[in-house]
């Protein structure tokens, strides 16, 4: 199925110019299930970008809530799509996320909330990172 129309009005409803290498981007993140890596996209991308402009697009993606990070491994950041409730300002995607040890492949468990927790005034905490670890479906078959 193509995204593109879906795409082309994501982008202009976070105000962001439609560029080939957004376009294609977001192409795979629509492709994929699971979180992707500026490594990954990369691999994946068939037009050749300099790694700079897929790290700022990425920076771009997520600080106007198309991309959340889902993960950090050897491999980088990994980031996944934002639910369509996730505002430009601050990220409310308060989901848990699945990291395989096999293909180490991240997926994000919407039906999964983090729990709340309460700390002293001591602290203010900005973003957590709820992460469980095991095997996918995929892999596990």
């Amino acid at each position: 199925m193509d995204n593109k129309r879906i795409i082309e009005d994501l982008l202009k409803s976070h105000g962001l110019k439609k560029t080939p290498i957004r376009l294609e981007m977001l192409q795979l993140f629509f492709k994929y299930d699971f979180a992707l890596s500026a490594s990954d996209l990369d691999t994946l991308m068939k037009s050749g970008h300099d790694r700079v402009t897929v790290y700022r697009a990425l920076a771009s993606f997520e600080e106007h809530g198309i991309l959340h990070k889902a993960s950090e491994d050897v491999q980088g950041i990994k980031y996944a799509m934002c639910s369509s409730s996730c505002p430009d300002e601050v990220h409310t995607d308060m989901h848990a996320h699945f990291t395989c040890d096999e293909c180490h492949h991240t997926y994000c468990l919407e039906d999964v909330k983090v729990p709340e927790v309460k700390v002293s005034n001591n602290y203010a905490i900005d973003r957590v990172n709820y992460t469980l670890k095991g095997t996918c479906k995929q892999c596990k078959s």
